[in-house]
């Protein structure tokens, strides 16, 4: 028994549609935006002994701040208009507490500060991190700035 040319283009048709639609709930089931969206924080902080800055952090995650210089230097460290310092975030907001390593440039002209990178411990450990902070206030070395979290997607 033959079959006819439209009911042919019929059921190419409806295998097509299939197709479109497995293809279409396989990908909104690959990486869920949420999973993948970076995290957008706000934070202040003051400094509460040398090297160590007290705040809190607000955004997508609410919760204290404490950042501890790790390191400092350059030609004659921790001096000088530009220094290139690392520092740890410790981020405490209950189920999503983290701590991360960052590393960049203060400016202590400017009061610029930008630095970069990896969450090391807890809430989305191994994403990658941009801080972006200004010297608000001199003489409590006060900072106000952003941060991005930005979670791993493979």
């Amino acid at each position: 028994m033959a079959v006819s040319g439209s009911k042919r283009l019929g059921v190419s048709a409806l295998v097509g549609l299939i197709a479109a639609g497995l293809l279409f709930l396989g990908l909104s089931f690959a990486v869920p935006a949420s999973a993948s969206a970076p995290l957008q924080l706000t934070f202040e902080k003051e400094s509460v002994a040398p090297g160590m800055w007290e705040g809190t952090v607000s955004g997508d995650v609410d919760g204290d701040l404490t950042t501890v210089l790790t390191s400092c230097t350059g030609p004659d460290p921790c001096s000088g208009p530009i220094w290139h310092v690392e520092f740890d975030w410790i981020i405490d907001a209950g189920g999503e507490s983290f701590t991360a390593h960052l590393s960049g440039v203060l400016n202590n002209v400017t009061g610029a500060v930008i630095m970069n990178g990896t969450v090391v411990d807890g809430f989305l450990q191994g994403a990658q991190v941009h801080e972006e902070g200004q010297l608000v206030d001199a003489a409590t070395l006060r900072f106000e700035g952003t941060i991005q979290v930005m979670p791993a997607t493979a």
